[in-house]
């Protein structure tokens, strides 16, 4: 009796036992579902939290092209956010391209107002006029080869660095000294062009007694082009205050003919300091001679041609007296930066 007793409670308790584990899994799997169901962030987090630190999510699906909007702007999931439509590819890049060009328009416009200061400030200071961009238009130069045609410049940083450039120029020259030939009845315009029709063309003066323009191009070195020109705008003034020049052949060989060029005769061919013309160009005329010497003795460094006692030197030497001796601005007295590598 006992056996079967002990039988019967072992067969029970493996039934209670089994029912347990039933009980436990189910329990589990229950508590298992109900968190998922508490975390589920699309289904259950609608709601934003209002306090002002508080980060504000909205988890409501956005339709792909647009989302609904309440008739004043506002979205009606929220009272906090704006939803807009969703631009398509065209539409940033049009809008990006329109950035672009206000962004360009807006600093060619910085750059024209800077400019016209700029060139307001060197006018005032030298006594000079100043023409570039649309102003120069249709500007030609009637010259011993014919007519020769210009390129405005329509890029205005090339105008600004033309300008800084001419204004580094005239500060190398005495004070009063492009007033004073003006004073004289020669105003002068220096036109800043991009280019000449011919190519080779650096700058030239159009000049007379009563007027003188000088133009650059722009896409030639700057200084030397414009110490040359200068020099011929000096040369005007000279000549009006009686200057004559006679003597200056005398410094050339005896064989030597203006208008014949010869190689071995010019400093930039041979780099010899005995050299009677700085270069070629040099050798077409007086007045070119004159230039183009002039514009060595305004050059950064000094070329052995200007060596104390050189025909180079010579004629620099004639150049500098002469001008010490007609400008009233200009002093024996004091050694200036066309007569830096003389003395």
């Amino acid at each position: 009796m006992l056996g079967i007793v002990k039988k019967d409670l072992t067969y029970y308790a493996k039934i209670l036992f089994f029912i347990s584990i039933t009980l436990l899994f189910y329990g589990f799997g229950l508590n298992i579902y109900e968190s998922n169901k508490y975390i589920d962030p699309v289904e259950d987090f609608t709601v934003i939290n209002d306090s002002d630190n508080a980060v504000s999510v909205n988890t409501t699906e956005i339709p792909d092209e647009t989302s609904i909007v309440s008739d004043d702007g506002m979205n009606e999931n929220s009272d906090t956010s704006k939803v807009y439509p969703v631009p398509n590819e065209e539409a940033i890049n049009k809008n990006s391209s329109a950035r672009e060009n206000d962004n360009a328009s807006t600093t060619v416009s910085i750059l024209n107002e800077v400019n016209n200061q700029l060139r307001s400030e060197i006018q005032n200071e030298f006594g000079i006029a100043i023409r570039y961009g649309e102003e120069t238009n249709n500007y030609s130069i009637n010259t011993e080869i014919g007519l020769i045609n210009t390129v405005p410049i329509s890029d205005p940083s090339v105008i600004n660095k033309q300008l800084e450039h001419l204004k580094s120029a005239l500060n190398l020259y005495p004070n009063g000294m492009f007033q004073e030939i003006k004073n004289e009845g020669i105003p002068l315009t220096v036109l800043l062009i991009n280019n000449y029709s011919d190519g080779s063309i650096t700058g030239i003066t159009d000049s007379s007694y009563t007027y003188a323009n000088i133009s650059i191009a722009a896409v030639h070195p700057f200084e030397e082009s414009f110490f040359h020109e200068s020099y011929h705008y000096i040369e005007r003034f000279l000549l009006k205050r009686g200057a004559t020049f006679n003597s200056w052949d005398s410094f050339n060989p005896s064989e030597f003919t203006w208008g014949t060029v010869y190689n071995g005769y010019s400093y930039s061919n041979t780099f010899s300091e005995s050299a009677p013309f700085v270069n070629n160009y040099a050798q077409t005329s007086g007045a070119e001679d004159r230039a183009s010497t002039f514009e060595f003795m305004m050059a950064k460094s000094k070329a052995s041609c200007l060596n104390y006692g050189t025909v180079v030197w010579k004629k620099a030497d004639y150049i500098a007296k002469t001008i010490d001796y007609v400008f009233d601005t200009v002093s024996p007295n004091v050694v200036e930066y066309w007569e830096r590598f003389l003395y």
